[in-house]
This record gives structure tokens, C-alpha cells and sequence, in this order.
């Protein structure tokens, strides 16, 4: 099977659901709608230097933005890797609160996939908030990306819209480029337990912040005991993460 030709077919038409055009940037002007597109998201802090954009751009990395009718609503940004095999390193993927929920971000993700692939790169890997069910979803679920690892405040700590004043735990997932996307939801057995995430810890840590860090400590220790202990997670549930006990 040419996954290539099946890449751009689907990246097609989930930009087309979405309602969005994908494009590389690099020029010192479509930078700057980059970083302002950031900035919309994030807050400051996270916003790179244009000149260090610039550099990634022409040194062939991925700088992507997502145009609706002629305004930015989203970007990614990643580059390759080569820690644990050469890969390509998705390392923010972003969409302006107002388009949130209506496909831009999986379109972004499947435009990266197309420049993998053009590339013959065949995985990809980023992290995310293991606390997000959300994400989880669409992370595992909707991409069918896989858990590799738990890294423990993986960015120290951070000052931005959506990480202030809390513990930057992640998770890093690894995501076949070269097959069908999509994961599928897993029911426990007699040989799995489950780390059960809250449904919306964003609202928690607002409405309860000492509950959301007791149940973000929890769910840090026992992804931690999985990974120490050698053993994977296989998926997800209706609850959290499917854990596989057989050593």
C-alpha cells in the first residue's frame, strides 16, 4: 500500500471537514502570524524568537499554520529526532479557543503526517498531559498513537494559559505513520487494571485544586510503577489507561 497517497488523502479531508487550509510557513511576515497565533493560545511564554523559527524553517522543519477563511486558528511545530531511533518530534500542536472541537487540530496532525512520510519518516512522537482525557481520546483513540513512557515534570515549571501553578507531568506516545489511523477502546480483563482519570481535570483544578493534585500525584505514581516495572499500557478505557499486569 503507497501510505504516502493515502496520507494526503485523508490530511485532505480532514482540513475539508474542518473548514481550514494547511500550510508550511517560513517567510519573517507568515512567522510573525505564527508566534501571534501562538501567543492567542498560550500566552507569551511559549512563544519562540522569530530568528529561531526562521532557522528551523530553512533548515527544513515543520512550522505549520491552519488558515480559516484567511485567519490563522491554529499551528504545529515540530522537528526530527533521533533519541531512541529517527523520528519526527511533534512538539506543540495548538487551535485558538474558538475553533477547538471541530477537527482543526487532527487535520494539523495529519498534515505532519504527509511530511513524515514525504520524507520516509514513519513514526512520530510527542507528549501530553496523562490528567486530559480529552487528549487521551484523541491522542490514542482518534490517532491510535501508542504510550511509550512517563516523564515526570517533563517541563519543570510553567508559566503559560494552561499549565500555571500546575505539576507538568506528561506522557510521551509514539504514533505509526505508515498504517491505518485510528486506536480502538479496550475493555479491562482478568489480566489488566486501569489508572482511572477524572473527566475534566481543567474544571477540577479550578472548582478543587486539592483534589485535582491529589488525583494528579496518584495517577503520576502509578504511571511511574508502570513503566519502572516493565509493564505497558495497552490503551484506553471508558475510566483511564488500560494496564497490562503480566510481567
Amino acid at each position: 500500500m503507497n501510505w504516502l497517497e493515502v496520507a494526503r488523502t485523508d490530511a485532505e479531508r480532514a482540513a475539508a471537514d474542518a473548514d481550514v487550509h494547511v500550510a508550511a510557513v517560513s517567510t519573517p511576515g507568515e512567522l510573525d502570524d505564527l508566534r501571534r497565533t501562538m501567543e492567542s493560545i498560550w500566552g507569551p511564554e511559549i512563544v519562540p524568537p522569530r530568528n529561531l523559527l526562521r532557522g528551523m524553517a530553512l533548515s527544513g522543519n515543520c512550522l505549520l499554520v491552519a488558515w480559516r477563511h484567511d485567519q490563522p486558528i491554529g499551528f504545529a511545530l515540530g522537528w526530527l529526532g533521533w533519541e531512541g531511533g529517527v523520528h519526527f518530534h511533534s512538539h506543540q500542536v495548538g487551535v485558538q479557543a474558538g475553533g477547538r472541537g471541530a477537527g482543526v487540530g487532527f487535520a494539523l496532525k495529519l498534515a505532519q503526517r504527509v511530511l513524515c512520510l514525504e520524507h520516509d519518516i514513519t513514526e512520530m512522537r510527542w507528549t501530553y498531559d496523562p490528567m486530559l482525557r480529552s487528549n487521551a481520546r484523541f491522542n490514542l483513540g482518534r490517532l491510535g498513537a501508542s504510550v511509550v513512557g512517563f516523564l515526570p515534570r517533563c517541563y519543570g515549571d510553567r508559566r503559560d494559559a494552561f499549565n500555571t501553578g500546575d505539576t507538568t507531568d506528561r506522557v510521551e506516545v509514539s504514533w505509526r505513520l505508515d498504517r491505518a489511523i485510528g486506536g480502538v477502546f479496550l475493555a479491562p480483563t482478568d489480566a489488566a487494571s486501569v489508572v482511572s482519570i477524572p473527566p475534566n481535570y481543567q474544571e477540577l483544578r479550578v472548582t478543587d485544586p486539592t483534589t485535582a493534585d491529589a488525583l494528579r500525584r496518584q495517577v503520576g505514581t502509578a504511571l511511574s510503577d508502570v513503566f519502572t516495572t516493565g509493564r505497558t499500557v495497552s490503551g484506553l478505557c471508558e475510566h483511564g489507561y488500560v494496564i497490562h499486569t503480566e510481567r
